[in-house]
């Protein structure tokens, strides 16, 4: 539905129109309108099966099968020409069954994250997903949502929305109901302040954010890692023609016979598909998928895929410690007050959003509170309204709430906070003896909340910003948030690959320092900063500071964004937040962390979503996007040994023989079967070794490595070729067949680390299992004579198996210790 509809329409008219009361839908009403005008999602266009398989055929090696297979049907080689067309039918299959199944994969992890929106139906407020939202439903947004959908305001006090998603401007609005545009709210705007009731008049592709959505749907955002990919590839090609053309003129050179021009064009166009790496891209996406995947299934679900790679790559992370070090299950330990019943009838009116008791709102203090506080201060306080309230204050540290008694006809004005904050605005005889008791208590792990209050007479149009003077501290609560029993061993994991971890938290010093000193982030003669330190510090000191310090206490959204932003000049920094005042750090980090329970302006600014609010999950996810990138680029290695060496012993040999060492379908089916397995590395053990560090994927940094092993490849192969003669018949193309099959399949078992094959973490047994079955299949196609005859095999005797098993364990043996070596000696 079109908002010029409704921007002149009053809230009475808009519900009207609609088809609704301030009373909402029934749920009957509601099904019916969602069945007719479908979910609230924003609708992309569909990577349909049939699209995915076509894709397969759009590559510049699918052009060479083509070319290939053309040429031998033209020569009326019909054999080759059928076998070619098969091997390119059956790389295309592969391909497309990989990328479909990891398109699924990936749309399964939106289905981790929750989003919820509060809505009134048959009357009573409800918490339903987003997408079951429909039109005429009647929302209740706060202070941190993102609006759901295209709405109407009905009610709305101090409402301010920010609407960068649609006009770019990072302003902040203000909304009211009448008939105007101000009256609108619209699909993808943050709740900076306030709250406010509206009606749904427009969802999903129909909303102003939908055409918006339509219009970048077809954007992509190229991340570092595959541009690396892509520089790799062109790398590889270029050095790939240039080598096929000096093989194509020398070879005319050195025969003078162009009748042959045929049969050299199909083995240069085997022999370039050997060395290119058409696995790449599908192995790359299915690693990353799965590795997505599994780390959905670890409670660490990415929004996009190409965040692994930044994931991978953090160094420091800055989190909170409530929640991710500590349990976030407060309980209340005692009361510090003169007026006990008085503080827990207050902390009971204060509790936000009292008469709505809905998870995703509720803080752990009040429902600690509502564990501590006995029935019968609880019965006493039914009757107590929230008249107004402003919600937690990060800068002034308290939330403060406007209560009316209607018993006693008697309002309140009640402020729910730091101690030491409301201690200096508030009076009591006690001040330096209560200062004394919460430093003590910090120091033992303790945390508190202190309210103070006064009662007012005037209660219309009351401004509570200016009328906070007078105030008495009623007293405070003790407060256990107890340590994770994970906190301590995965401060020591952090260690171990690199990771630097910083805690901002809002917490008193005291608290803070104990926290640090108790999982072995702090050391005794390190000092914890506070907010108000910060302030005083110069830019110099501050620089000092954030390096030197492992805790910051007390700090406000605006000291953690500069706090943030001095350790990107030298780090990778995560940054973990869960409330609106987070967003802005969120978006500075390099990698922003959020808990599924967190506001939909945290989840929205997050690359990260935690499903459990623990700091073990995030490192383990580090860890595990380290181990995604190190599994990739074992496929890189391997392409460039193996393949590469048997590339240029091919290449050379051709040139020097007088026919073909194996013949382009031979080449073409070895390519097939020396490819396949390798689609199972994304389930490769990963060494601690390897991910000490993050890893910096650039994938230069692994071609002089590579290119020194495919060098030694090269020179083996040559030396085989030379033992089992240079002319070119059935038995030597078997064997030089299963020779260079045998060599590529086991290269990978040296090249996956930096160790010898036998130490460290062992392969995969998926990766063990492809290796065999695959070396069985190739031993197979040759005996098994009718599959033997298409591709011209011959069957071996077994002393010739024995030497070429023995070839390639002496080859592995060797290539083995030269990677070793190379690794202690030449790359340290």
């Amino acid at each position: 539905m079109d908002k010029k509809e409704y921007i002149s329409l009053s809230p009475s008219q808009s519900l009207e129109k609609l088809g609704v009361t301030d009373q909402g839908l029934s749920d009957e009403e509601a099904q019916k309108r969602l069945v007719q005008y479908g979910e609230n999602t924003l609708r992309k266009g569909s990577n349909t099966a049939l699209n995915i398989f076509i894709k397969q055929f759009r590559s510049s090696l699918i052009y060479l099968f083509i070319i290939a297979a053309a040429i031998s049907f033209f020569l009326n080689d019909f054999t080759d020409g059928v076998v070619i067309t098969v091997i390119l039918l059956l790389n295309a299959i592969l391909g497309f069954f990989q990328e479909y199944r990891s398109e699924r994969s990936i749309e399964k992890l939106s289905k981790f994250i929750s989003k919820q929106v509060l809505v009134i139906r048959n009357g009573k407020i409800e918490l339903i997903e987003e997408k079951f939202l429909t039109i005429g439903d009647i929302v209740k947004l706060r202070e941190g949502d993102i609006v759901p959908a295209d709405i109407k305001l009905i009610q709305a006090e101090d409402f301010n929305v920010n609407e960068s998603q649609l006009s770019g401007e990072s302003v902040s609005i203000d909304k009211k109901p009448g008939d105007d545009e101000k009256s609108l709210v619209f699909a993808g705007s943050v709740i900076e302040e306030g709250e406010g009731i509206g009606a749904v008049y427009a969802i999903g592709n129909n909303t102003a954010l939908g055409s918006i959505a339509r219009l970048s749907s077809n954007t992509k955002k190229v991340t570092q890692y595959e541009k690396s990919l892509q520089d790799f590839s062109n790398f590889l090609m270029r050095i790939i023609l240039i080598t096929l053309a000096v093989i194509f003129f020398g070879k005319l050179l050195i025969t003078h016979d162009i009748s042959q021009i045929s049969a050299l064009f199909l083995f240069v166009v085997a022999l370039a598909v050997t060395v290119i790496p058409e696995a790449l891209p599908v192995i790359a996406i299915v690693t990353l998928s799965e590795g997505a995947l599994k780390l959905a299934r670890r409670s660490v679900v990415v929004k996009r895929l190409s965040s692994l790679e930044d994931l991978g790559n953090v160094n420091l992370l800055c989190t909170d410690k409530t929640g991710t070090l500590t349990e976030n299950k407060l309980r209340i330990r005692d009361v510090v007050s003169d007026e006990k019943d008085l503080f827990l009838k207050f902390v009971y009116a204060s509790i936000e959003n009292l008469g709505l008791r809905k998870k995703k709102f509720e803080s752990p203090y009040d429902l600690a509170f509502q564990e501590y506080i006995p029935q019968q201060i609880k019965d006493q306080v039914k009757e107590w309204k929230q008249i107004a309230d402003l919600p937690f204050d990060p800068k002034a540290r308290r939330r403060r709430v406007l209560i009316e008694n209607k018993i006693g006809d008697k309002h309140y004005l009640v402020e729910v906070g730091s101690v030491e904050t409301l201690l200096n605005i508030s009076s009591t005889h006690k001040k330096d003896e209560y200062i004394k008791r919460i430093i003590e208590d910090g120091k033992e792990g303790i945390r508190h909340l202190g309210i103070a209050f006064k009662e007012v007479s005037q209660v219309d149009n009351f401004d509570i910003l200016k009328n906070e003077d007078g105030l008495k501290f009623l007293g405070y609560a003790q407060m256990i948030d107890p340590l994770r029993p994970t906190a301590k061993h995965t401060i020591e994991l952090a260690e171990k690959l690199g990771i630097d971890i910083k805690i901002l938290t809002g917490d008193s010093k005291e608290v803070a320092e104990y926290v640090g000193k108790q999982i072995g982030l702090l050391k005794d003669d390190q000092t914890v900063y506070s907010g108000d330190e910060i302030e005083k510090m110069t830019e110099f000191q501050l620089k000092n500071a954030v390096e030197a310090c492992a805790v910051f206490a007390r700090v406000t959204p605006e000291q953690k964004y500069q706090i943030i932003k001095l350790l990107k000049e030298k780090h990778v920094v995560g940054y973990q937040g869960d409330g609106i005042n987070d967003a802005p750090s969120l978006k500075l980090a390099d990698v922003a962390v959020a808990v599924n329970s967190a506001t939909d302006v945290a989840k929205e600014s997050s690359d990260i979503v935690l499903l459990k609010n623990d700091l073990e999950v995030i490192i383990n996810g580090i860890h595990y996007g380290r181990n995604i990138f190190v599994n990739i680029n074992k496929y890189i290695k391997h392409t460039m040994v193996g393949n590469f060496g048997s590339f240029f012993s091919l290449a050379i040999l051709y040139l020097v023989s007088a026919d073909l060492p194996l013949l382009p379908i031979q080449l073409l089916l070895g390519n097939l079967i020396q490819d396949i397995p390798l689609i199972t590395i994304y389930s490769d053990n990963v060494d601690l070794s390897e991910v000490k560090k993050p890893q910096k994927y650039d994938i230069h940094s692994i071609m002089f490595i590579s290119l020194f092993l495919g060098s030694f490849s090269a020179i083996f192969d040559f030396v085989y070729f030379r033992f089992v003669g240079f002319s070119s018949n059935p038995q030597t193309q078997t064997s030089l067949f299963l020779f260079l099959t045998f060599t590529q399949l086991v290269v990978i078992l040296s090249v996956r680390n930096r160790l010898h094959m036998w130490q460290g973490r062992s392969p995969s047994a998926l990766v063990i299992g492809s290796i065999l079955i695959f070396s069985l299949f190739s031993l197979f196609i040759t005996y098994f004579v009718p599959l033997g005859h298409i591709f011209s095999f011959i069957p071996l005797p077994a002393s010739s198996i024995g030497v070429i098993v023995l070839a390639t364990l002496i080859y592995v043996m060797i290539l083995d210790y030269i990677k070793v070596v190379y690794f202690k000696v030449i790359q340290k």
